[in-house]
């Protein structure tokens, strides 16, 4: 009996120890590549355009909370002067599903002018919009 409990705890440390490599590893790869590429809003470079990715609609139209925070971040980035226009690239194939209609009046909402934000309609997906 005690063999059997040892054999279980020995596949259970195993098992342990799969998992934490098969998503540890990748997320500390991760980490490790991307850490330098990260900036605050007062550190970050200057450039011509923010470009902000779609992120997901609610049903009712309005952007999700992630996409609000990309908008948002944009918008901190326009006002610190580090840009000078906003690139809203999003999903646009249905007409009740309009994600850079929904950045672009979230964006003005935040004081960015109309004049200084471009929509991009075929956005559907992050390789699309690059």
């Amino acid at each position: 009996m005690k063999r059997v409990i040892r054999l279980l705890l020995m596949l259970l440390l195993y098992a342990i120890l799969a998992a934490v490599l098969v998503f540890g590893a990748p997320r500390l790869i991760t980490e490790i590549y991307a850490r330098p590429r990260m900036f605050s809003v007062g550190s970050a470079p200057a450039g011509q355009v923010a470009i902000v990715f779609g992120a997901g609609l609610r049903r009712d139209g309005t952007p999700t909370a992630v996409l609000r925070d990309r908008v948002e971040t944009a918008a901190q980035l326009y006002f610190a002067g580090k840009v000078k226009k906003l690139l809203m690239s999003g999903d646009n194939r249905f007409i009740d599903y309009n994600e850079p209609g929904a950045m672009h009046a979230y964006a003005v909402g935040l004081g960015v002018p109309e004049e200084d934000i471009v929509l991009d309609y075929a956005g559907r997906r992050t390789y699309d919009t690059c």
